[in-house]
């Protein structure tokens, strides 16, 4: 006897998303500068390209009732256009790559660690001018039209159309990870133990602080007063640029994978607790002062793995070891589902510059781009 199972309904994420499985581990997302990309780099060394357009995208599938005024978002009548991956391995999955002009990408290259370059459309190519040494980590200065390189202990300021070198120092430690502040004054460099803060403009070293702990992620508050960064050893650390003076968050429950700064809920965040964990800006926990922490979403049992803030409003996406992602409202116990635990862990959210699009790469080689219709966040 032929059993009938009913169909299954649709859920927001299958009417918002388009999700693609490239068979294998997604390790980080970037889109370009234009917003016209987004750059998958893949476990296995490929990079995976997706063109941001959608030909129907949730804005034009949705239908209001005339009686009602009540708004609907029809399915997707279309098969979706596949990722074009590079035809061979070429990118180093353990260095994130970073914007390269306003359409293209830099990579540092699987074979010989050499900084490349990859068009929005997927085309690789060597920066003939570049080094041919390997680049331990990558930092794009859009307005000054350069990029910041790292080989070993060498910081290079190189120019973005062909990878000459403009400028370099030499830094007492090798450096793993460039985080670059909002007006491209100054690099925060971690590695081998020190984090070191270095002026963009002539390269002068300003601050060097020894910190023994793997950091995991970094970021610049707007103001540039503050860097932080989510480390391996469940902590977070500050860096009071100004004074340059230094002090830790300590006993978070996991790992903190990521930190963040709201511009819009002028708030720092980060991942690593139960619930997303922040505190007000200025006033960040620091020394004797406990600063004025915030709570954001809702608490549960699971760890928040990773967060991203979102570039232009008070929202923030949250994901979890299970898959499951949310946004919540910063500063507010507001939440959102976005996607239902997957039994995957999500390894990489990015948001695009204008807060439509909301990229997500997973362990099991999942690969989904979340597009929010215009009316959606009030």
């Amino acid at each position: 006897m032929t059993k009938h199972m009913p169909p299954q309904a649709m859920t927001l994420f299958d009417l918002l998303a388009r999700s693609w499985d490239v068979e294998t581990e997604v390790r980080s997302l970037l889109f370009n500068a234009s917003g016209t990309s987004l750059a998958a780099v893949l476990a296995d060394g490929r990079l995976a390209f997706v063109s941001v357009k959608d030909a129907e995208s949730p804005d034009s599938r949705v239908r209001v009732e005339a009686d009602t005024g009540r708004p609907s978002i029809r399915p997707r009548s279309k098969t979706l256009p596949p990722p074009v991956f590079s035809a061979v391995t070429v990118a180093r999955p353990d260095v994130k790559p970073c914007r390269l002009g306003d359409q293209g990408f830099a990579f540092a290259h699987s074979e010989t660690g050499a900084v490349w370059r990859a068009t929005a459309r997927g085309q690789t190519l060597a920066m003939n001018a570049a080094r041919e040494d390997a680049v331990m980590a990558l930092a794009a200065l859009p307005c000054s039209g350069r990029i910041a390189l790292a080989y070993s202990d060498r910081l290079v300021l190189a120019a973005e159309n062909g990878g000459a070198e403009v400028a370099f120092v030499t830094l007492p430690h090798d450096i793993s990870r460039i985080v670059v502040s909002a007006d491209e004054s100054l690099l925060g460099c971690w590695g081998a133990g020190q984090m070191s803060i270095v002026a963009a403009g002539d390269l002068t070293l300003k601050k060097s602080i020894p910190f023994c702990s793997e950091v995991l992620d970094l970021a610049w508050s707007s103001c540039g007063r503050w860097l932080v960064a989510g480390c391996a050893d469940k902590a977070v650390l500050l860096v009071d640029v100004a004074s340059g003076e230094f002090d830790r968050i300590v006993d978070f429950p996991s790992p903190v994978h990521s930190v963040g700064f709201s511009i819009k809920a002028n708030a720092m965040v980060t991942s690593g607790a139960f619930r997303v964990v922040g505190w007000c800006l200025p006033d960040l926990p620091f020394g004797a002062h406990e600063g004025t922490p915030i709570e954001s979403g809702r608490p549960g049992l699971t760890i928040v793995d990773r967060v991203a803030v979102h570039p232009k409003r008070d929202l923030c996406a949250v994901s979890y070891t299970t898959g499951l992602v949310v946004i919540c409202r910063v500063g507010h116990p507001d939440e959102m589902l976005v996607r239902e635990g997957t039994g995957a862990a999500v390894n990489a959210l990015a948001w695009s510059d204008d807060g439509a699009h909301l990229a997500i790469g997973g362990e099991d080689g999942g690969l989904s781009i979340a597009t929010f219709p215009r009316n959606m966040f009030k």
